[in-house]
């Protein structure tokens, strides 16, 4: 497990938003923007805005991603202060 790849959808605090295994997207920021948004006036709003996604290895994973997606970050105590 350690050896896959995760594509992550950041919001533009900084909190990751979502989370996608990889291989079942694709290797293009596009593809992983267009998993995560359908519509293409909601991508170009959201790249606009600031949303970014990367594909990242499961250690960045469980550093970056799985405290937003558990709902314990830093970006989401910030924000309820």
């Amino acid at each position: 497990m350690s050896d896959r790849k995760f594509w992550i959808r950041i919001n533009p605090q900084g909190c990751v938003e979502g989370s996608a295994l990889g291989e079942y997207i694709g290797p293009l920021v596009e593809d992983a923007h267009k998993q995560f948004t359908p519509r293409v006036r909601d991508r170009r709003r959201e790249a606009a805005e600031g949303y970014r996604h990367e594909l990242v290895g499961h250690d960045e994973w469980k550093q970056r991603a799985e405290p937003c997606l558990l709902g314990s970050c830093q970006h989401r105590k910030q924000a309820a202060s």
